[in-house]
């Protein structure tokens, strides 16, 4: 957009330059025309004039009876009380030819009727800008005179005594132009042959042209601005949808690795912690560690005979059926959790051997009183020991399952403790 304007510029610029002429013709049939010499101002000069194709021939044979003898070339411009607007025109060319005993010299009158001080009925309350002692060029060729040579006439300021306002040059409504031949004043018969007066100017004045471009460059400037700010709300807008559904993809993300991470702690089958469960509740859960704290370990009784009787598939709805069970006859602060095939764990914080077995005892008996699928029997050992606040978690697995394994040695369908000499003493003693 913006190199375009250049572009648009530069050739406007250039054209008003060297073009972009406008020209307007006086003479010819244009306008009317009229001659006057110095008989009405008590003069013996006598003008006529003839036209011969496009030319106007003024005939001026000057007597001195007064001091300033002269025929005058006069065209009228005023229709419907207006003129010719000639501010829009940089200068006028005038092209003739003089013969005669004097020179080529001569005036150029603008009569201009201004509003305030002219009336048209009245002469001498127009305007007069003139400019006096004009010459042709030898060969009779062209002269340029541009308007700003104009000034008004120092007679008529002393007659019309004009205010201050009208008292400069104003040639925006010209009601007649006239050409003065005087002939440097010498006597006899001055012939000026008139070819055309012509005023030059633009189409598009300098001033007008710059304030148009400036006008545009202005209003592009503010319409890019707009347009911009109008991109940049659009794209602010994009950008806080974007950070909105960011910020709702992250949560959703950071729903599904958590819940990712859960599974990763979860055994499937079951819905019970794993080992890599039991370990991330061990580090993350300091409670869990704190004495006293029971460990309850737990197997199947005679698992493998019930998945080579009944099928695979039997055997997953006991492990499932087993784990719900246990799971219901903990408390909420109790950790369950498969330990592999049909091995469970309990972590039972704030809670001794002694509890921990009363608390296998109840799951044991709560394992009777269940429907199992197949119309199963399903039964489970039990191995209860004490976390010790000087011994590492893995010894009180160890104990837990050292106790599982004699409850399964005495006949299955059992609880066996861990209950070391010293607590042994202790309860006794209390």
């Amino acid at each position: 957009m913006f190199g375009g304007l250049l572009v648009i510029t530069a050739i406007l610029l250039a054209w008003q330059h060297y073009g972009m002429e406008k020209v307007v013709e006086l003479t010819g049939d244009h306008f009317p025309v009229f001659i006057e010499d110095d008989r009405s101002g008590g003069g013996a000069s006598v003008g006529s004039i003839e036209r011969r194709g496009q030319d106007l021939i003024v005939h001026c044979h000057i007597s001195r009876k007064i001091e300033w003898p002269y025929c005058k070339l006069g065209f009228s411009f005023l229709k419907g009380g207006t003129g010719v607007d000639m501010s829009r025109f940089d200068y006028m060319s005038i092209e003739g030819r003089y013969t005669g005993p004097g020179t080529s010299r001569f005036g150029i009158v603008l009569a201009e009727a201004e509003e305030g001080l002219t009336r048209l009925d009245q002469w001498q309350t127009y305007k007069i800008n003139q400019i006096d002692a004009l010459d042709l060029p030898p060969d009779g060729g062209k002269l340029v005179i541009p308007f700003k040579w104009f000034g008004v006439a120092q007679w008529w300021k002393d007659m019309a005594k004009p205010t201050l306002e009208h008292s400069a040059v104003n040639v925006d409504n010209v009601a007649r132009a006239e050409v003065m031949v005087s002939g440097g004043a010498k006597e006899g018969e001055h012939i000026f042959t008139l070819h055309t007066i012509r005023l030059h100017g633009k189409l598009i004045s300098r001033d007008a042209l710059l304030m148009g471009l400036v006008t545009a460059w202005v209003l592009c400037a503010v319409g890019w601005l707009a347009i911009l700010t109008l991109s940049l709300r659009s794209q602010l807008r994009d950008s806080r949808a974007a950070v909105a559904l960011l910020r709702t993809v992250n949560k959703a993300l950071e729903l599904e690795a958590r819940d990712l991470a859960g599974q990763a702690h979860i055994d499937p089958l079951t819905g019970v912690l794993n080992r890599q469960g039991l370990r991330a509740a061990l580090m993350s859960t300091s409670s869990l560690l704190a004495d006293p704290m029971a460990v309850i370990f737990i197997d199947i009784d005679h698992f493998k005979s019930i998945n080579d009787t009944h099928g695979h598939d039997v055997g997953d709805d006991v492990l499932r059926k087993f784990a719900n069970v246990i799971a219901s006859g903990i408390r909420s602060s109790d950790r369950l959790v498969r330990w592999g095939g049909e091995e469970f764990l309990i972590v039972c914080p704030m809670t001794n051997v002694f509890q921990g077995r009363i608390l296998a005892e109840n799951l044991r008996h709560a394992l009777h009183q269940q429907a199992w699928p197949a119309g199963l029997r399903v039964t489970a050992s039990f191995g209860v020991a004490q976390h010790h606040e000087r011994d590492e978690v893995g010894v009180v697995i160890k104990h837990a399952d050292e106790e599982l394994y004699r409850a399964k040695q005495g006949g299955r369908d059992r609880v066996c403790a861990y209950v070391p000499s010293d607590m042994i003493a202790n309860a006794e003693a209390a």
